[in-house]
């Protein structure tokens, strides 16, 4: 009688088992994968929104105090003018004490369209003093995406021109 020498080699049941282990792994990777693409696209509208909010309030730091855009009709939303309570990022527009103080023109980039509105509120410092000596602002710019709205705010300052002066202007030349 020979002896048999054992087989080497992964049974069948180690091979089944195996596949599945590796199936899983390969769903779970897509998956991952899947969502890593979702959150790139989501990044990006929320780069472009801020990148909008910005401009704007380049904008109008340099436009005249009296600009329509810096007005404030609802002294209501004083308060909470920077959008605290995410009420921009709803599927209806704020109203009554927290409706925005100007909607602006949309902005579309690239195929994407984002809404821009502007709230304002008077310095409280200033206004304490008897004078304005400023306006904060913020631009909320508003996006759809999917069926789910997000926002962006950036904020501003801009100096009241008659309350800001210099008591001892600098002279217009330096003596030699």
């Amino acid at each position: 009688m020979s002896h048999r020498k054992p087989q080497r080699g992964f049974s069948l049941l180690e091979v089944l088992l195996a596949l599945v282990l590796v199936g899983f792994s390969m769903t779970a990777l897509v998956v991952a994968f899947l969502a890593s693409g979702q959150f790139g696209v989501l990044a990006r509208r929320q780069a472009t929104a801020m990148m909008v909010a910005r401009s704007q309030v380049a904008t109008m730091i340099h436009a005249p105090y009296n600009d329509a855009r810096l007005a404030n009709p609802n002294a209501n939303n004083d308060a909470t003018f920077g959008d605290p309570n995410a009420l921009f990022a709803k599927s209806a527009l704020p109203t009554g004490n927290d409706a925005p103080d100007s909607t602006l023109a949309n902005v579309v980039v690239g195929n994407e369209t984002y809404e821009e509105y502007v709230n304002v509120a008077t310095d409280p410092v200033g206004a304490a003093a008897g004078s304005e000596s400023g306006l904060f602002f913020a631009v909320i710019v508003r996006y759809k995406v999917g069926t789910k709205y997000m926002r962006a705010v950036a904020l501003g300052y801009h100096y009241n021109p008659t309350a800001v002066f210099f008591p001892n202007p600098p002279p217009t030349a330096l003596p030699l």
